[in-house]
């Protein structure tokens, strides 16, 4: 039976310690009885494990399935991207030639080199102010075309956006074949508008790596945008592409959770599928993977017959296993007599060790406890046999603990974990337990389990040192950039999840060069200290970071906290470092250290992006702002 941890107490038996449990076999008159019993239960368990199996084949398809659908949308991922940065390439080019005679004829160059090294593009196409082609990677240039009409020109031509954006899928005016296009604005050095880039990707791309996946021979795949807009689907069918699915099953479920599966009837061919998906947290696209469920049934059914059979031939060596049933009930006697020399084997190895060995039986009730408890736990064995693992354990602690039980039962037979104690007298420890499943003397007995637990306070505290001495920048004491980059990710996740704002303060020393140049490195230094010490004591919560991101760069994270608070904290940060007063003869006015901030907030739900990458770069922008309006100021990104 499997491990299942509670808090029922121990028969009296156990709570004297190892506990021996003697059991009688039955008589000879109830032997034949008993077998029969015995056939009518396994048929029944039987019966209920083919229900059981019917219900893991299913959830193993649905698992196979969001992975499979987790593999496209990491694959569609990969390829939108690459077909993103050839544009960035384009817009530079248009820019630097723009005015000249061989603009058309460099942005061809460029346009080669780009699908050489891009094979999963189809073209590449500059558009430019009145929608006519200035320049295509196409063999195919239709004259006197204008693409006005496109919904991506439209857009772009309407919209200040400057990134780049996946379109609704086309059918392709250079290759007559359907296409995904994605575009992006160009802007010129005069600030007006100097047309559209595009790249294309074929429908057929995603069809074709579709088909690398063997689900059965009726399965279905659905690549859809974020917003509902159905980019390709396998098998081929021109009438779904662009259609809006915002309202359909599939969005129903992906507004729910972001990985899951489902069972449906498709409205093209009216199949009954199981179909798994997942949906891209960077790009947002969702795929759908689906299998048909009578193939799923006739799939079953195939491996079930050979169960079936086996079933049989089990019953009937069942059978002939009644004719040694009084040998066994004497086989039986034997192997207890065994289990009692090892249990005072294990008794004698417990109490020769300095480590603590604990011995608990499937509900987590202490069966034994080895003297060192004394010393590691500061309780005496006594008061721990026959009471719960998880008694007066803190709740954090407790949640570890039932975990690992609880893989410990369904998984490997060893668990390993690191939990907080405080002793009796008030004194704490960190203690590194080892668990192990017994094996089991005979299949009837229940599954126990020893722990092994060491006090490892001093190599913890050592560690936890040394992770201090990792993620500390040595000069400011805050935390160093790379802490700062890992923890920067952990938060925007966090805050994109539980839909709280985040806001990023970029914090640089003005003319810290001339600083250094007019007071020396060692000034330079001092100063930085002394930027710190008011940004440490200004930003005191403990989820928030203070750290050295680079040079005379700080950089803090505040959790939970909107672009007003944020300023009003930046503002007390800008204010601190001024009231110092330490001199800077070559920063005017002031002729004092000072700093410039620049604030950008992340508010899950209302902005666009909502990546690390972005943040930091509208803080970025915000803080060259701020230096650009004369410094000694904090400048909020968007204001």
């Amino acid at each position: 039976m499997p491990f299942s941890p509670s808090s029922r107490g121990a028969d009296p038996e156990n709570r004297k310690g190892l506990g021996r449990r003697t059991r009688h076999g039955l008589g000879p008159a109830l032997a034949t009885p008993a077998a029969v019993l015995g056939f009518g239960a396994f048929l029944a368990l039987f019966g209920w494990a083919e229900y059981s199996n019917w219900k893991t084949q299913v959830a193993r398809v649905e698992a196979a399935l969001e992975q499979t659908a987790e593999a496209i949308t990491q694959h569609a991922d990969d390829v939108v991207e690459m077909s993103r940065l050839p544009l960035a390439s384009l817009i530079s080019k248009i820019e630097e030639k723009d005015g000249e005679a061989d603009l058309a004829q460099a942005i061809d160059a460029l346009m080669k080199r780009q699908l050489s090294a891009s094979p999963t593009l189809d073209t590449l196409s500059y558009l430019n102010a009145d929608g006519q082609m200035v320049a295509t990677s196409s063999a195919t240039r239709p004259a006197g075309v204008s693409y006005q009409d496109r919904d991506y020109f439209k857009f772009h031509k309407a919209s200040p956006f400057p990134l780049p954006v996946l379109g609704k899928p086309i059918l392709s005016r250079l290759t007559q074949t359907w296409v995904l296009p994605i575009s992006q604005k160009v802007i010129l050095p005069d600030g007006t508008f100097g047309g559209v880039v595009v790249s294309t990707i074929k429908v057929n791309h995603f069809v074709n790596f579709f088909s690398r996946y063997d689900i059965g021979s009726d399965a279905s795949f659905l690549l859809v945008r974020g917003d509902g807009v159905v980019l390709a689907r396998a098998p081929m069918a021109d009438s779904i592409l662009g259609q809006d699915m915002s309202k359909s099953d599939l969005f129903a479920h992906v507004r729910q959770t972001r990985v899951g599966a489902f069972h449906y009837q498709s409205p093209i061919d009216q199949t009954a599928r199981a179909g798994g998906f997942h949906q891209s947290q960077l790009t947002g696209l969702v795929a759908l993977a689906a299998a048909s469920e009578w193939q799923v049934l006739i799939s079953w059914a195939s491996t079930a017959r050979t169960r079936w059979i086996y079933a049989a031939i089990l019953l009937i060596a069942a059978g002939f296993a009644t004719v040694y049933w009084r040998r066994q009930m004497q086989l039986r006697q034997e192997r207890e007599a065994l289990v009692a020399a090892r249990e005072a084997e294990f008794r004698l190895l417990a109490e020769s060790s300095s480590d603590l060995i604990t011995r608990f039986d499937e509900h987590g009730i202490r069966e034994y406890v080895s003297p060192s408890s004394i010393g590691i736990l500061g309780l005496e064995p006594e008061d721990l046999i026959g009471r719960s693992i998880f008694a007066g354990m803190a709740e954090d602690t407790e949640f570890l603990v039932r975990q690992a039980t609880e893989r410990l039962g369904s998984g490997p037979g060893h668990e390993k974990f690191l939990i907080r104690h405080v002793k009796p007298d008030g004194e704490e420890v960190w203690l590194e337990t080892a668990m192990s499943r017994l094996p089991a003397s005979h299949p009837a007995q229940a599954p126990r389990v020893v722990a092994i637990t060491r006090d490892v306070s001093r190599h913890k505290r050592a560690q936890d040192e040394l992770d201090l001495l990792a993620n500390t920048d040595d000069l400011t004491r805050l935390a160093n950039r790379r802490f700062f980059n890992a923890r920067f990710e952990a938060m925007v996740t966090a805050a994109n999840r539980s839909m709280t704002p985040l806001s990023l303060l970029m914090i640089d020393a003005d003319r810290f060069k001339l600083f250094n140049d007019t007071y020396g490195h060692a000034a330079g230094d001092e100063c930085l200290r002394a930027i710190a010490q008011v940004v440490r004591s200004t930003v005191i919560r403990p989820g928030d970071v203070c750290a050295r991101y680079g040079g005379e760069e700080v950089a803090v994270l505040l959790a939970a906290t909107d672009a007003k608070a944020a300023h009003a904290i930046a503002e007390s940060i800008r204010v601190g470092v001024e009231e110092i007063g330490l001199e800077h003869g070559r920063n005017p006015p002031s002729n004092r250290a000072t700093i410039s901030v620049g604030l950008a907030t992340l508010t899950p739900g209302q902005d666009l992006v909502t990546t690390s990458q972005a943040l930091f770069k509208r803080a970025d922008e915000a803080l060259y702002n701020a230096k650009a309006a004369g410094r000694n100021r904090v400048e909020v990104a968007g204001s």
